[in-house]
């Protein structure tokens, strides 16, 4: 698990970033709960949760699909934006969970925003599943202990901060960035290469500059 302390200066405000990924036992779930359908069973996986949740103050624990998430620093900052726009009562949502998922998708939509991110009763079958804790308390390694005896899950290996592509397309697609807004981030850099790793390091970088842009954007709109 990555684990990463947080201080918000201009509003005092301290806390705590746990992000995860885990190979969950699906089968072991599925065959000691009754459950007759796809609904139900996502339904009581998102209550097992809750009910994990419920044990820690103030903690909450939100899982998302992965595709469209860049890398950690992309949920960092997402983390950042909804604790700010809590602290200051601009929250889009009544729940910090939802919160995250705009921040992440740059969509104040929460429906939309859901459907993208949101895991779904086939990512419960895949069993690869990813996740995030936020805590205004360092307990996030007992949180995540918790979580990984209760669905038998055991930690996989990270790939969030993998770089494609195939990767940068499909995310530069999702958040509706161009390419002429990328080529500007890039010219700023000073890099005008148009190939080989170099390249693909730097318009990764810049991918993720054009993403926190949204964000900001996102945050504005609720003053």
């Amino acid at each position: 698990m990555i684990v990463k302390e947080f201080k918000i200066e201009e509003i005092n405000l301290n806390y705590f970033v746990g992000i995860n990924q885990v190979e969950f036992d699906s089968d072991y779930f599925f065959q000691t709960q009754e459950v007759v359908d796809e609904k139900e069973t996502l339904d009581l996986f998102f209550k097992t949760i809750s009910e994990i949740q419920s044990r820690y103050t103030n903690s909450f624990i939100q899982f998302f699909k992965e595709m469209y998430i860049l890398n950690q620093d992309h949920i960092f900052t997402a983390c950042y934006y909804l604790q700010k726009a809590f602290f200051n009562h601009k929250n889009i949502s009544n729940k910090k969970e939802i919160e995250l998922l705009l921040y992440l998708s740059t969509n104040r939509q929460i429906i939309k925003s859901i459907q993208a991110l949101g895991i779904e009763y086939s990512d419960l079958r895949k069993g690869n599943l990813l996740y995030c804790i936020i805590s205004p308390t360092d307990n996030l390694h007992k949180l995540n202990n918790e979580i990984l005896k209760v669905l038998k899950a055991k930690e996989n290996l990270m790939t969030l901060n993998n770089v494609s592509l195939e990767k940068i397309n499909l995310i530069q697609e999702f958040h509706e960035i161009s390419e002429e807004q990328i080529t500007c981030i890039l010219k700023s850099y000073g890099n005008d290469s148009k190939c080989g790793a170099s390249h693909l390091t730097s318009k990764f970088s810049a991918l993720f500059d054009l993403i926190c842009e949204k964000m900001v954007l996102l945050s504005v709109e609720n003053i």
